[in-house]
This record gives C-alpha cells, sequence and structure tokens, in this order.
C-alpha cells in the first residue's frame, strides 16, 4: 500500500500547504467541472432535441392545414365531376387556400435545403393536379389527390424525424406525438378517402361490388385507427393526468362524429340506402367530422405537445441551472470548508513552533495545547512527552551538576590538605636523615675512642662517665628518632587512608560522569527525534556529553595518580615500619651500653673486654645508623613524590570543580520549574 501511494507522498512532501490545498482543490474542481460538463452536455442534448421537437411542431401545422386543405380539394373534385357543377366555385377557392398553403410551406422551409429538395417534388405534385384535374376523370381525381397526401404525410413523417420527434424519450410525448403526426392524420385521411368516394356513391345512387368492399375496408381502418388514437391517449392521461379532461372530450367527439359517418355508410353498404343522406349532406358531415380531427390538433394535441415539450426544455434548463448552482455551492462549500482546514491546520503548526522555540531557548515548561482534533494533537502529545522528559533530564543533570561541583570543591579541600601534610611529611623525614646522620657521626667517634681505651685505662673512670652520658644522649636521640619515625608512620597511613578517600570520591565522580554521558546521550537520541525542533537541545546535550567524557577523563587520571600515591604510601609505611624495628634495636643497643658504662663504673678491671664489646656494638650500631639512615632517606625522597602527587591531584580537583562549574552554568540556562 505504501508503495502505491509513495508518488504521491513524494509529490506531497514537495509541497506546502497552500499547494497542497490548491492542488486538490483544482482536482476537485476538475471533477466537478467534467461532471458538470457530462450533465450540461446531457442537459443540452434535452433542450435542443426538445427545441427541434417543437419546430417539427410547428411545421406540422401548415403541412397538416396543406393536407386538410388538400383532401378538401380532392372531396370537391370528386363531387365536381360526379356532376355537381355547384362545387366549381367551392374549388376555385380551395384551390387559392392550397396555393396559400403551398406557398407558406416555400417560406417555412426555405433554409433547409434537403427538406427543400423533397418539398419541390411535393409542390410539382400540387401543380400538375392544379393543371389537369378538370380534364381528369373521377378516379383519376381521386387517385391524383390520394397520392399527394401520402406525400405530404410521408413528407410529415420524414420532418418528424429529421427533427426527432417521432424519436421522443418520454411515454406522454411520444404518444401525442404519433397520435397527432400519425394516428390522426391516418384516421382523417381515411375519413376523407370515405368523404370523396362515398359523396360520388351518393351523387351517383349506385355502388358496385368492388366500391363496396373498398368503402367496408376504409371504415375498418377509421375504427381501427379510432381506438389506437384512444389507447395512445390512455397512456397520455396515465403519465399526464392533468390533460384528462381535454383529450378525453377530443375523442369523444371524434368518436362521436366517427360512428355517425359509419352509420351512413353501413346504410349504404348494407342497406343499400342512398335516399336519406345527400351527397352534400355526408360531405358536410364527413367535412365536420374531419375538421374536428384537425381542430383537436390544432388546438389539443399539438398544444400539449408544445407544451410538454417546453416544459421538458425549462425543466432541463431549471435543472442545469440548479446543477450549476449546487456545483457552485458545493464548491464553494469545499473551498470555504477547505480555507477553515488550511487555517486550522496551520493555527496548530504556528502552536507547535511557538512551542518548540520555547524549548530551545531553554523555556522547558513549554506546554502546547491544540484546539483541533485531527492528528496533530498527536504530535502536540509527543511533543509535551518530550518536554516533560527533558525537564527530568535536565533537572537530574543541574541535581548531579551540584552534586559533581559539591565533590569536586571537597576534593580540592582534600588535596589542598594532603598536599600540606605531605610537604610536613618531607620536612620531617629530612630532619629524621640530619638526626640519624648525626647519630652516625656520634658512633663513628665513640668507635674511635674505644680504640683508645686500652691507651687511656687511666682514663677509664673519666671516659666511663662519658661514655655513660654519651649513651645516655644516644638513646634520647634514638628515641627521638622512634618517635619521629612512628609518626612519619602514621602520617603515611593517614596519607594512605586519605588516597582511598580521593580514591572513593574519584570513584563517585566517574558514575556521575557515566550518568551524566548516559543522560546526555538519551537526550540526543529524544533531539533527534524531534528533527529540527529538538537541534538547539541537541548541541546541548552534545557538550553535556562531551563534558562528561573529560570528567571520565580526569577522573580516571586522578584514580591511576591516587593508585600510585596508595602504592608508594603502602611502601613507605613499610619502610617506616622497618625504621621503626631498626631504631628500637638501636635503643635497646644503647641500653645496653648504658649498663655496659656502668660495668665500666663498677669494674674497671673490666674496661679492656667492656670496650671491646662496645667497639663491636658500635661497629653494629654504626652499620644500623647507615642502614636506618638509608632508609630515612627513601622516606624523604617518597614523600616528595607524594607531594608532587599530591600536587597534581590537587590541579585535578580544581580543573574538575571548574569543570562542574561550566555544566552547571550551560545547565541552568534551562527553565525546567
Amino acid at each position: 500500500m505504501k508503495l502505491l501511494f509513495s508518488p504521491a507522498e513524494l509529490l506531497m512532501n514537495r509541497l506546502n500547504y497552500p499547494s497542497k490545498f490548491a492542488l486538490i482543490g483544482l482536482l476537485v474542481f476538475l471533477a466537478f467541472a467534467s461532471l458538470m460538463w457530462t450533465i450540461a452536455s446531457q442537459l443540452n442534448r434535452t433542450i435542443e432535441r426538445a427545441e427541434n421537437e417543437l419546430v417539427a411542431s410547428a411545421l406540422a401545422r401548415p403541412l397538416s392545414k396543406l393536407v386538410e386543405l388538400t383532401q378538401q380539394h380532392r372531396g370537391v373534385s370528386a363531387i365536381l365531376l360526379g356532376g355537381n357543377v355547384a362545387m366549381a366555385d367551392r374549388r376555385t377557392a380551395l384551390q387559392a387556400s392550397v396555393d396559400a398553403a403551398v406557398a407558406e410551406m416555400n417560406r417555412t422551409l426555405a433554409d433547409d435545403k434537403r427538406a427543400m429538395r423533397e418539398w419541390q417534388d411535393i409542390s410539382r405534385g400540387w401543380d400538375e393536379i392544379k393543371r389537369s384535374v378538370q380534364g381528369w376523370s373521377q378516379p383519376q381525381s381521386y387517385q391524383a389527390h390520394t397520392a399527394l397526401i401520402g406525400e405530404l404525410l410521408n413528407f410529415q413523417t420524414l420532418l418528424s424525424d429529421a427533427y426527432g420527434l417521432t424519436f421522443d424519450p418520454e411515454p406522454q410525448t411520444y404518444y401525442l406525438m404519433t397520435t397527432a403526426v400519425n394516428r390522426l392524420p391516418f384516421l382523417i385521411e381515411r375519413l376523407g378517402r370515405l368523404r370523396g368516394s362515398a359523396s360520388a356513391m351518393l351523387a351517383r345512387g349506385e355502388i358496385s361490388d368492388e366500391q363496396r368492399t373498398a368503402l367496408i375496408v376504409v371504415t375498418e381502418e377509421i375504427r381501427s385507427a379510432t381506438v389506437e388514437m384512444e389507447r395512445s391517449m390512455e397512456k397520455v392521461i396515465a403519465q399526464r393526468p392533468e390533460l384528462q379532461t381535454q383529450l378525453n372530450r377530443a375523442v369523444a367527439t371524434l368518436r362521436e362524429r366517427g360512428e355517425a359517418v359509419d352509420r351512413v355508410v353501413q346504410g349504404m353498404v348494407v342497406r343499400g340506402d342512398f335516399s336519406s343522406t345527400s351527397s352534400a349532406q355526408f360531405f358536410d358531415m364527413t367535412t365536420e367530422a374531419i375538421g374536428i380531427g384537425y381542430t383537436q390538433m390544432y388546438d389539443v394535441l399539438l398544444p400539449s405537445l408544445d407544451q410538454l415539450l417546453q416544459q421538458r426544455i425549462d425543466d432541463a434548463r431549471q435543472m442545469l441551472l440548479g446543477n450549476l448552482a449546487m456545483l457552485l455551492v458545493v464548491l464553494a462549500v469545499i473551498g470555504y470548508l477547505s480555507v477553515g482546514a488550511y487555517l486550522s491546520v496551520m493555527t496548530s503548526i504556528r502552536s507547535l513552533r511557538d512551542g518548540s522555540e520555547r524549548l530551545a531557548a531553554g523555556d522547558l515548561t513549554a506546554h502546547i495545547q491544540l484546539a483541533a482534533r485531527d492528528e496533530l494533537r498527536y504530535v502536540a502529545g509527543s511533543f509535551n512527552d518530550m518536554a516533560e522528559a527533558m525537564r527530568q533530564l535536565i533537572g537530574s543533570i543541574k541535581s548531579n551538576s551540584d552534586h559533581v561541583a559539591d565533590s569536586a570543591r571537597s576534593l580540592a579541600t582534600a588535596s589542598g590538605q594532603i598536599h600540606v601534610a605531605s610537604q610536613c611529611q618531607s620536612d620531617a623525614a629530612s630532619s629524621m636523615a640530619a638526626a640519624v646522620e648525626q647519630m652516625t657521626v656520634g658512633i663513628e667517634s665513640i668507635a674511635r675512642n674505644a680504640g683508645e681505651a686500652d691507651a687511656l685505662a687511666n682514663r677509664s673512670g673519666e671516659l666511663s662517665r662519658q661514655g655513660g652520658e654519651i649513651v645516655a644522649a644516644v638513646v634520647e636521640e634514638i628515641s627521638q628518632i622512634a618517635i619521629s619515625v612512628g609518626d612519619s608512620a602514621r602520617t603515611v597511613a593517614e596519607l594512605g587512608e586519605r588516597s582511598g578517600q580521593i580514591s572513593a570520591i574519584v570513584g563517585v565522580i566517574g558514575d556521575i560522569a557515566a550518568q551524566t554521558n548516559l543522560l546526555a546521550l538519551n537526550a540526543a537520541i529524544e533531539a533527534a527525534r524531534a528533527g529540527d525542533q529538538g537541534r538547539g537541545f541537541a548541541v546541548v546535550a552534545d557538550e553535556v556529553r562531551k563534558l562528561a567524557e573529560r570528567t571520565a577523563n580526569s577522573t580516571k587520571e586522578i584514580a591511576q595518580m591516587v593508585s600510585a600515591i596508595q602504592q608508594g604510601t603502602e611502601g613507605a609505611v613499610q619502610g617506616m615500619e622497618q625504621g621503626v624495628a631498626k631504631v628500637n634495636e638501636g635503643v635497646a643497643r644503647a641500653q645496653r651500653a648504658g649498663e655496659a658504662m656502668g660495668g665500666i663504673r663498677e669494674a674497671a678491671n673490666q674496661v679492656l673486654s667492656t670496650v671491646a664489646e662496645i667497639s663491636n656494638a658500635l661497629r653494629e650500631q654504626s652499620a644500623a645508623s647507615a642502614e636506618i639512615a638509608q632508609q630515612v632517606t627513601t622516606i624523604a625522597r617518597m614523600a616528595e613524590e607524594n607531594g608532587e602527587a599530591v600536587g597534581t591531584n590537587h590541579h585535578t580537583a580544581s580543573r574538575l570543580s571548574d569543570l562542574a562549574g561550566t555544566l552547571l552554568d550551560n545547565v541552568s540556562r534551562f527553565k525546567a520549574g
């Protein structure tokens, strides 16, 4: 389905809303215009056909009048040729009337070349009758007139066909037409034939078998035509009840006159009665019947036909105007609704744009309320959900940024304290190294003095006293060294604990940086979903993500430095513990030296052996002092390195604090509540 509509989707994606509505409106207009063109064409064809039928109906009047006059001329000529010379003037008058009717037809058909060719043949037939009728016999005159009347009736049918009257599509007009153009002229023609032939028979007072048969055939044709005409009128009345009165009256009048003529003919045919009705009376009777037929044609049938045709034209025009008006109304309604739809869509779009601009400006409290209930409300709902999610995200980032800033400040403070402690530790280690070096020098001096003990035995007492004092001083110095080394060990241990705290803080900062990076990634995803509206927030989210990455990298560097400090601190603690052990051992030995010096005071005789023991002890003490000096030097070097690492840690913590402040400033421009 999507593949089917992809071209339309591609086209619509390239158009703005005015162009979309204009294109759809144009297509709707073309569809309605095509439909209206079809309807208008059909209605115009209906109007044109009805107008042509009106023309045919109008032509039927003078043509029927000509047929009527020709029929009268045939009847009068038959009576005149039968011996009734009184009809001569009447025939002359009828001949003039026929000439006038022919001239009228010439004028009427002057513009119709095809009909004019047919009409000229008929006109020449009348000219032939007019010239030759006086020299013809009664049958010749009858046949010539009848042939001319037949041509006139055929010509009337031809005109009806040419103008579409005989192909009328509606029942009521069709049956009115077929009655007025076909059945009634046929009935009148049969009455006219009956008038001519029967009048001549009445004038002669005799009838042959052939003539009797002809009369019977004509009367049967008259009866059949009357029945057919009545059926046609019934069908017309069924369709148009308002014509019932005048049509029934016309049919009843024709039936009454036809029955009167039929009684006279039946008297002639069956009983041979030629005396009850004269030729002139019968002629007048049939002429009256024929006149009534033409009167009904002129006054009832053709006007009714014209009325129905004109009503059809009026209805078609009214329908055409109604359809046109309806089309205009529908197009106006469609245009009105289209403009309303466009305004509704644009109002919703403006609301979405305003909300997006507020969101891009940092107002995360922006919410969109649409009055429309179309699909754009889903966009507004998604926008509101996105704004709420971003508000919560920025709030969380703000909170985490505050925590990061606090942690960074705490880390910077702790790093500063550790740096100061490291400086103190380094100074103490330097002092301890100097003391140990001094102790080493003293021990060496004692060793030299002990070597001279053999030569200075006489001074053993003094030397013993001095040795006791020196040993006491050494014990005191070594005790001080032990205390300093213990303090250094505790300081280094505290430094290790502080390094562990720094490591924990750095871990918290790393977790915060990872959470910030994850939140920034989620924000970037939400901004990508929002499209152009989320582009500004995507930039902010990308900066937050980069800041989180920098924080994470700095945290890793701090963690590495702290780990190095911890390792160095552990080594320093171990060295200190060994130094303390050696110092304690030196204290013990110094105490033993003091006891030995006491023994010197008590037993001078044991001076030599005691001096030897002292020399040995002093050598051992010298080696221990050298080792202590070496360990203290190592402690001093490690303390210096620890101080440098703590300085780097302090710098990193300060940088982290600055980054946290920058992050907080960037996030603070968003209004989350």
